[in-house]
């Protein structure tokens, strides 16, 4: 099995995790290979438990139950990719704002 890749991880940033046309059965945008709604949800759930842990809000158990799941899911990413989710950096550029919108930051 390949390891999640930087391809993978951009197209997780521009859909924004979100892989809507494999659960209501629309169609799937061309730049998208088919189900890799695995792998949106293994990049969520690193993510998710990551922002959890450091919050500090949870008890030191739940924080190593998330510690140990994300143990077992960082093997199937490559280190990059690790990188990425760890800093929550998006790779997928954003849209340049307008004039209007730099001025109301």
């Amino acid at each position: 099995m390949d390891k999640i890749n930087l391809d993978t991880y951009k197209l997780y940033c521009k859909y924004n995790g979100q892989a809507q046309w494999e659960e209501d059965r629309t169609a799937k945008p061309k730049d998208v290979p088919e189900n890799i709604g695995g792998d949106f949800e293994i990049i969520a759930t690193i993510s998710n438990n990551l922002f959890m842990i450091k919050s500090r809000l949870y008890s030191s158990k739940l924080t190593d139950e998330m510690k140990n799941e994300i143990l077992e899911l960082k093997a199937k990413i490559s280190d990059e990719v690790y990188g990425y989710i760890e800093r929550n950096e998006n790779v997928y550029p954003e849209p340049e704002k307008s004039f209007f919108q730099r001025l109301f930051k």
